[in-house]
Parts: C-alpha cells; sequence; structure tokens
C-alpha cells in the first residue's frame, strides 16, 4: 500500500500462529519518489503469546535498472516455523491471504545476516545469488547429534541460488525493468543451496537440492486444472530445522471438530503438523475446478476436486533427537471435495487420508476445513 515515500507491507499488520499469538507490527519498503537507485525495508512485530520483539533491516542498490538488478544487504532477529522451504525467489512475493501460517507452533529462532543480488537478465528468469550466517535456537525439545556432540543451537553459513523459469509468459520492457505482462504456465523453480564448511561460524556440512513446478490448465468451458509437482534432497549433516516437512495443515486435537480451520491452497489438510519429517521427498497435488452453480445472486458456490499424494525417508534418523515423528516412505495419500465462494468469499472442504498411512479410526483420517477464495483462481 502506497504511503509516500514508502510501500506498507499489509501482512506486517496483523498476523497469528499458534506461537506468537497475535503479531502485531508495521513495516515496508521505500519506494521511487524516496529513489529509484537505493530502497530500504525494514519491519518491527511483536507477538502476543511469546511477548518477543522481532525485526528486519535492509537496504539495496539498483546495480542495472533495464535486467532489474539489486544489490542487498538484511539483518533479521525473528522466528521460523520449522522444515519450510523458503524460495529465495518467492521474497518479494506478497500474500494478502495466508491460512496456512495461522495454525504453526513450533518455531525457532534466528540472527541472520544476508547479502543477496537479485535479478532478470536472463530473459524469462528471475534468479537470487546469496549469501547468508545464521545462528539458530530452536525453541523445542530438540539437539542434533553430529559425531556424538549433541547441538541444541547452531550456526549456519550458506550460499544459494534461486531460480524461476517462466518460458511461456510475455513481458515488457519498461523504465522500472522487465514486466510480466501475460502471466502463462508451466512455471519451474529450481533451488541450490551448500554450506559452506570453515566460512565466518559454521556447525554443519550439507547440500540441498530444491524443485517445483506449477502448471494451470484453463478449458474452455471456464474449468480449470491445477498441477503442482515438489521435490526436495538433503545431503549431509543438516539438522530438523531444516529439513522438509511436506506442508501439512492438520490440528493435533482429539476431534474433527477441534480440528476445524482454514485450508491452505497446497497443504496436506489430513496430515498432522510435526507428524512427517524428511531429507528427500516428492510430493504432487491436482486439483479440478468445476463451473459455478447459481443458487442466488450472491450464492454462487464452486466444486473442486483435489487429491494429493507424498514419498520421502530420512537419512540418518538417529541424528535428530527430541521429536517423536514418522517417514513418508511408504507414502501418503489424501483426497477431498471443497465447495468454494458459498457466501462472501467463504466455503466448506472435506479431505480423507487413506493407503499405508491411514489411521486406524475413521474420524482421525477425516478433516473438515473452511476454505476462503478472494477470486476465481484455485
Amino acid at each position: 500500500m502506497p504511503l509516500g515515500f514508502s510501500d506498507i507491507n499489509l501482512k506486517n499488520i496483523i498476523s497469528f500462529n499458534n506461537y506468537e499469538g497475535f503479531r502485531l507490527g508495521i513495516g515496508g519498503t521505500t519506494n521511487e519518489k524516496f529513489s529509484k537507485k537505493f530502497r530500504i525495508d525494514s519491519y518491527v512485530a511483536y507477538g502476543t503469546k511469546d511477548k518477543n520483539v522481532k525485526f528486519s533491516v535492509g537496504t539495496g542498490v539498483n546495480i542495472d535498472r533495464h535486467s532489474n538488478t539489486w544489490l542487498n544487504l538484511n539483518y533479521t532477529d525473528d522466528v521460523q516455523q520449522i522444515a519450510l522451504t523458503e524460495w529465495a525467489v518467492d521474497g518479494k512475493i506478497f500474500k494478502i491471504y495466508d491460512p496456512e501460517s495461522l495454525n504453526y507452533s513450533t518455531f525457532y529462532k534466528h540472527q541472520t545476516w544476508k547479502a543477496n543480488v537479485e535479478s532478470k537478465i536472463i530473459p524469462k528468469i528471475q534468479s537470487v545469488i546469496e549469501f547468508s550466517n545464521s545462528y539458530i535456537e530452536p525453541e523445542f525439545n530438540y539437539a542434533y547429534n553430529l559425531d556424538g556432540v549433541l547441538y541444541t543451537d547452531y550456526y549456519m553459513t550458506t550460499s544459494k541460488i534461486s531460480m524461476r523459469w517462466n518460458p511461456k509468459s510475455d513481458y515488457m520492457q519498461t523504465p522500472s525493468g522487465l514486466v510480466e505482462v501475460v502471466k502463462r504456465y508451466p512455471k519451474f523453480t529450481f533451488q541450490f543451496t551448500q554450506s559452506l564448511p570453515g566460512v565466518l561460524k559454521n556447525d554443519f556440512t550439507f547440500s540441498k537440492i530444491d524443485f517445483r513446478t506449477d502448471y494451470n490448465i484453463n478449458f474452455l468451458n471456464g474449468q480449470q486444472t491445477n498441477l503442482l509437482l515438489e521435490a526436495g534432497l538433503a545431503i549431509g549433516d543438516i539438522p530438523l530445522t531444516h529439513l522438509y516437512s511436506t506442508s501439512p495443515n492438520n490440528l493435533n486435537e482429539t476431534t474433527v471438530w477441534q480440528r476445524i480451520t482454514f485450508a491452505g491452497k497446497n497443504t496436506f489438510e489430513t496430515m498432522y503438523f510435526n507428524e512427517f519429517f524428511s531429507s528427500e521427498y516428492v510430493s504432487f497435488q491436482l486439483k479440478h475446478g468445476f463451473n459455478s452453480f447459481i443458487i442466488s445472486k450472491s450464492i454462487q458456490p464452486s466444486l473442486v476436486v483435489v487429491t494429493r499424494m507424498a514419498w520421502g525417508d530420512m537419512q540418518n534418523p538417529e541424528n535428530q533427537l527430541g521429536m517423536a515423528y514418522k517417514t513418508l516412505k511408504r507414502g501418503f495419500y489424501e483426497s477431498g471435495l471443497e465447495l468454494n465462494q458459498i457466501f462472501k468469499g467463504l466455503g466448506m472442504g472435506g479431505y480423507y487420508r487413506y493407503g499405508p498411512n491411514g489411521l486406524s479410526s475413521f474420524k482421525d483420517n477425516l478433516a473438515i476445513k473452511l476454505t476462503y477464495v478472494l477470486d476465481f483462481n484455485l
């Protein structure tokens, strides 16, 4: 939201998760009214439950306007949900609605210095090359066993290259750089992370490779199919905080009704938080949306069929101490139906898990969720 010389980031004003409670704050980035060559971005936030202040401050210099290349430096003192894949090229994407974060409850603290170069120097490819150093402090019972030494907190120094390729999208050169004017699919995202032994403070040696592709098919009759494939591989000594949880979104409560919450866009609705962790995984999702049917002028719901599946494994599980979990070696499967936009964007979804990781009780395999759609996209 533009406000004078800065663009206020609305997602920093208020959010909620089960660790911080209500997260209240303010933050934004200076815009071209301030400078076309230089920018400052920052935020400050406070959690009503953990009662801690978090902040971030950074600056950037535009070194090539044609390719929109920026050299950035940033320091952050904040918390982060464990086992999430953070795509560096998604750093500037704004999500006005992010329901998954509502249910997050297991976090680590981090103090991170980060320097990167972001660019569109190659046509149709957004790229980020990044160097970072972090001090990590898990906020749960955990230790990593490395050759008999137990790490309950640790340092990580890493380099990263992240790229998103939109081969069929159309771009236009503007005074502000290349702009994607027609979005088409498929889209491919690749990321490689390498720890740097002997550089600054670094306790572990590891590599990570991550891949994502999504494809939307729009039919002439108005229906839409979305396909999403994600995969990740972590090699070496890497703590649970930086492995893979495969996007769970089911609360660890006893009854179906206690577990009712908002469904995510690409989350496993019947997978419980902290139920599975992996050092290598692949997941696939298919969603098909049918045309809306008219009940009244204000009530025009749409039916969406969803199926998701994931496979994975954990290398050297004996090194991960303190948290009980399962692996995805036998696979995880769920399917469901969503009736979206029943009223004012709100809808309802029902999902069921089955297969080798299906649970013995019917009710434990079932999840009922609220859905919310801002527009007609899945």
